[in-house]
């Protein structure tokens, strides 16, 4: 594996992380103790979107590691 190439590896694994903690540990309680409508929903979708991008990621990483 080239350096460069191992080099997005990680700077993606970096970002996908800082997201998620800033995600979950920042905005979503914040969201939460607003207690409107609209933080719910957006909470909801935020976390929807979260859920689905975790999964694609997922499905292509085993799909690349098959011989």
């Amino acid at each position: 594996m080239s350096a460069k190439k191992l080099f997005e590896i990680l700077v993606g694994i970096l970002a996908y992380m800082l997201i998620t903690l800033l995600w979950f540990f920042y905005a979503v309680p914040a969201m939460w103790e607003s207690g409107t409508d609209a933080a719910f929903i957006i909470g909801t979708f935020g976390t929807a979107l979260w859920l689905s991008a975790t999964a694609s990621i997922a499905v292509y990483i085993i799909q690349r590691a098959r011989p």
